[in-house]
């Protein structure tokens, strides 16, 4: 009876990136998958997992063995649909039954606890054989995976994104309470290991979030269109001079009004950042402003973004307002009175941002609906 090598690429990245659909069946077949996929993606692991799977083909072959090599695929929604299309194409490769005796498993090794009760529940597995494309198991797999699961769209929505929020976020929190432990005792007042996972907190925090929203190819796609901007002397460039421009005179005006008038460290810091927040929407409504005439001056179009950016920018500012404020009072910085006049500046900053979507959004579906019926009642060309 033959047995079958079955390889299983359970997020379909055959699918997603080489256009290939399960099950493929045949040494050539795979071979061809193979390489579509190693040439569209050359540390994709499947693909790795795959020619470790033909290799094991040509092994037994030269063997005398009586074998056969296949591909399934499952889905990119990872779960219960990319398991239900496993299922479907396993039925579709095994049966009618007796087809095959057994089956040898080769894997990454990354998905074997979900993938094998499907086999198992059709045809007995004979053994596994792990394909790990690395000289050190033990050490460079791991690293390897880490790095894969960095460049995963899905796993950093799911995964690196909240986990950089918690990070950052008990980073943050941890530094306020040693800077306001040393300004109410006068003195510093941190222990060595605490001070380390603070600082190793912000920092894996921020590298996550650098990751997950791609900070780093923002930041160069600014600086590249605000060198296209200056090479062009387009009006949109000159916004974006006054707006760093208002940050830096933000920056020195926000800090000689805090430490002027207050005398407590920490309530200096907070009303620095409050004030620092509307000089920072005076630079973003500099900066839209000018990318709006800009599009008025060559007559494009796209002023309803403009408009968009700015009133949810102003509600991110009074929120931002509101909420130090707020924190002031409860540490007792304000009084009760000036705090329901903040509370009030953040709940309407709430609203105004949750109005501004709301329009966008509705903007963009009569947008999208207006461009499908246009598409639709475009005659055909004879």
């Amino acid at each position: 009876m033959r047995t079958v090598i079955l390889n299983v690429d359970r997020d379909n990245d055959f699918g997603e990136k080489a256009g290939i659909s399960g099950p493929v069946i045949g040494y050539t077949e795979c071979y061809d998958a193979a390489m579509r996929l190693i040439s569209t993606d050359p540390e994709d692991s499947d693909a790795n997992a795959l020619f470790g799977a033909l290799k094991l083909y040509e092994d037994l072959r030269k063997k005398g063995e009586d074998v056969e090599v296949a591909l399934v695929t499952g889905d990119s929604d990872v779960g219960s649909t990319s398991d239900i299309e496993l299922g479907r194409q396993l039925d579709e490769l095994l049966f009618p039954s007796g087809k095959f005796a057994d089956l040898i498993l080769v894997t990454d090794g990354a998905e074997d606890d979900y993938i094998i009760p499907l086999i198992t529940s059709r045809i007995r597995i004979k053994y596994v054989n792990h394909v790990i494309v690395r000289h050190n198991q033990n050490i460079e797999s791991v690293y390897y995976y880490i790095v894969k699961a960095l460049k995963d769209k899905k796993l950093i929505n799911k995964l690196i994104i909240p986990l950089g929020l918690i990070l950052l976020t008990y980073g943050i929190v941890s530094l306020i309470v040693i800077v306001l432990t040393s300004v109410t005792l006068k003195q510093v007042s941190v222990q060595p290991g605490n001070g380390a996972i603070t600082f190793v907190a912000v920092v894996l925090g921020v590298y996550f979030l650098e990751k997950g929203f791609e900070l780093t190819k923002s930041i160069m796609k600014t600086l590249r269109a605000v060198h296209s901007y200056s090479q062009e002397t387009r009006i949109a460039f000159l916004s974006y001079v006054v707006g760093i421009s208002l940050v830096i005179v933000g920056i020195a005006s926000s800090w000689e009004y805090a430490s002027s008038g207050f005398s407590n460290g920490f309530n200096q810091f907070l009303v620095f950042l409050s004030i620092f927040a509307w000089w920072t929407y005076g630079a973003i409504f500099a900066r839209e402003m000018g990318i709006g005439l800009d599009l008025i001056v060559n007559g494009k179009r796209g002023m309803n973004k403009i408009l968009y950016g700015l009133l949810f920018s102003l509600a991110i500012a009074m929120i931002v307002y509101g909420m130090i404020n707020y924190l002031r009072y409860v540490l007792g910085f304000i009084v009760l009175e000036q705090a329901i006049v903040d509370l009030a500046l953040l709940i309407l900053g709430i609203v105004v941002a949750v109005l501004s979507s709301l329009v966008n959004r509705y903007y963009n579906d009569i947008v999208n609906i207006n461009n499908n019926e246009f598409v639709l009642s475009e005659p055909e060309e004879d």
